[in-house]
């Protein structure tokens, strides 16, 4: 049966996701079982899951805005670093 998580959990599986923890780190972080955590990080239905991966997504989301902030003044590298990204993305499509 899967963990109830608290209010507490919940934002610290939100910061590991734009963190990009593995399993090991966030068990640690958690105080929860290394076992127990993979289990909820492979399970894409888990609440754990979703948690996590918004994390990873509003991480991505806001480097991208910042990138694209900055490559609007002319920041030539930040440009570079921008599409870089986006292509990353189109090619795990």
């Amino acid at each position: 049966m899967a963990r109830d998580i608290t209010e507490h959990d919940r934002d610290i599986i939100i910061n590991c996701g734009a963190f990009r923890y593995d399993a090991p780190k966030m068990a640690n972080v958690l105080d929860w079982s290394e076992k127990e955590v993979q289990k909820e990080f492979e399970n894409h239905k888990s609440d754990f899951f979703k948690l996590y991966q918004r994390g990873a997504d509003r991480a991505d989301y806001v480097i991208d805005q910042k990138l694209f902030e900055l490559a609007q003044t002319g920041d030539l590298k930040a440009l570079e670093a921008f599409e870089t990204r986006k292509a990353d993305r189109s090619d795990e499509r």
